[in-house]
């Protein structure tokens, strides 16, 4: 065997941990990012969330820090660029808008309601004992996002581990004291939630309503399956009932919540603050970011003279106040990149997007990643965090930034978006006969023979599906339409 040393020469790219950090504020969602400047401000000594009014009669006598290895930068730092007063120049503070502005109604932009788990938690204090507020707790952490009770899985071996079984097992409680606390916590409000199941849930909503007895308490109890699967004529034939003792047992379940967590509740728990916003000023369309709430940081000036005169500290002071520095000029610059960023990239939409703004999402066009990247001089990576749970209020409603981009289909009219298509099909599913579900075959040739838009089958499949709409089978409605 021969051994043998040569030189090779590689490109190699790789992130510094600096830039790793601005990459996850770039990604960061709006409040997460309020939380992060919060606790940096109470733990970093350089950084201010007020300007600093000091006057710069002593500018240019202050001395420069020393390039060392805790230093931010190599090259000279211009200290007075994170002092400047334009961070919000780009955005629009409501806080500071006229009393006057009867268009302005600050909880439409931002509100801070009470929490889904806070308000649980609240109750579950008043309802359960001492002892039994801890296991009504650990079920409190087990809630999925639906409200319903959901198992856990074991890292090790990916088995799904009971959450029943483990609260039993852990606390060292009877079944039938687990059981009664469930119940209990069942009828917790919004009722239904920390079911098993969803037919739990249900069930538990009709007995709260004493519809025990009920025909709609029946069908969930001892015909759900065929209920899922839309096989009414076996329910009418087991329970030997007609179609309008059916069609009112399932308006009855119709007005039941199969996802506690959601409605109201889910709403206050999920609330949405758009980062970007989009005024109508004649025919213009301005975006501009919304910074209400939004706080303001900046590098505090009484600490960075203190490094300067660092021949009144010592060695290991030095250090630290730099690492500080360093870590407070980073976020503060990074936050400012964060905003141009996602400035530039509202601004570009608005200039390819100008129809949906004025017609809506059947005018919206085909956009990709690439069409904001190379206008704005950056990676298409960089677009695809920057836009990451971001939202833009628009004059047609409210939408995720990545809304806007989707690829487009071609039609004898030119090319289309796919999101137009998916709205077109929601529309032309809205409209079918009930008793004669559209299948998906059907829907592809009235694309084409109506729209002009050749999809295919399994394409019509794939889009129905996205938009949450059932198969054709499971749409079929077995009733008469009143006259």
């Amino acid at each position: 065997m021969k051994y043998e040393q040569k030189n090779e020469l590689k490109l190699k790219q790789e992130l510094t941990p600096q830039l790793i950090e601005l990459l996850k504020i770039l990604q960061m969602p709006r409040l997460e990012l309020q939380q992060l400047i919060h606790q940096e401000i109470e733990q970093n000594p350089f950084l201010d969330n007020e300007l600093d009014q000091e006057s710069d009669e002593d500018e240019g006598e202050e001395e420069e820090i020393e390039e060392e290895d805790m230093l931010p930068f190599e090259d000279k730092i211009d200290y007075e660029y994170f002092f400047h007063k334009e961070w919000k120049s780009s955005g629009t503070n409501y806080s500071r808008k006229s009393k006057e502005d009867s268009d302005f109604n600050p909880v439409d932009i931002y509100s801070r309601p009470v929490g889904f788990k806070e308000q649980l938690l609240t109750q579950i204090h008043f309802e359960f004992s001492d002892e039994e507020i801890v296991i009504a707790e650990f079920i409190l952490s087990s809630l999925s996002d639906d409200g319903l009770l959901k198992d856990s899985v074991d890292e090790e071996t990916g088995e799904i581990i009971s959450t029943v079984s483990f609260i039993k097992n852990y606390f060292g409680i009877s079944s039938e004291h687990l059981e009664d606390i469930l119940r209990r916590f069942r009828h917790l409000s919004p009722i239904g939630v920390g079911s098993r199941t969803v037919r739990e849930s249900l069930l538990t909503q009709l007995k709260a309503k004493s519809f025990e007895d009920t025909l709609a308490y029946t069908i969930i109890d001892r015909f759900y399956d065929d209920l899922l699967k839309n096989k009414l004529y076996r329910i009418i034939t087991k329970l030997d009932i007609d179609e309008d003792e059916l069609k009112e047992a399932i308006e009855c379940i119709k007005k039941l919540n199969p996802k506690p967590a959601s409605g109201e509740w889910g709403t206050h728990s999920n609330y949405v603050v758009p980062d970007i916003l989009v005024e109508r000023k004649g025919d213009k369309f301005v975006p501009m970011l919304n910074t209400f709430n939004f706080p303001e940081v900046h590098l505090n000036r009484k600490y960075l003279q203190m490094l300067q005169n660092k021949d009144k500290l010592n060695k290991k002071e030095v250090k630290f106040l730099k690492k500080r520095l360093n870590s407070a000029i980073f976020l503060v610059s990074g936050i400012h990149k964060r905003q141009a960023t996602l400035m530039k990239i509202a601004e570009r939409i608005v200039m390819l997007q100008k129809e949906f703004f004025r017609y809506g999402v059947s005018a919206l066009k085909p956009m990709i990643l690439a069409d904001i990247a190379d206008y704005i001089g950056v990676h298409e990576s960089t677009v695809s965090r920057a836009t990451e749970n971001k939202y833009m209020d628009t004059p047609q409603g409210l939408y995720p930034v990545k809304f806007f981009f989707s690829r487009g289909i071609m039609t004898e009219q030119g090319e289309t978006s796919n999101r137009n298509v998916r709205d077109l099909l929601n529309r032309i599913i809205e409209n079918e006969d009930k008793r004669k579900p559209l299948t998906d075959k059907k829907l592809a040739e009235i694309l084409s023979d109506e729209h002009h838009i050749d999809i295919a089958r399994r394409t019509v499949a794939k889009y129905r599906e996205q938009l949450g709409i059932l198969a054709a089978s499971k749409r079929k409605n077995y009733f008469k339409e009143e006259e």
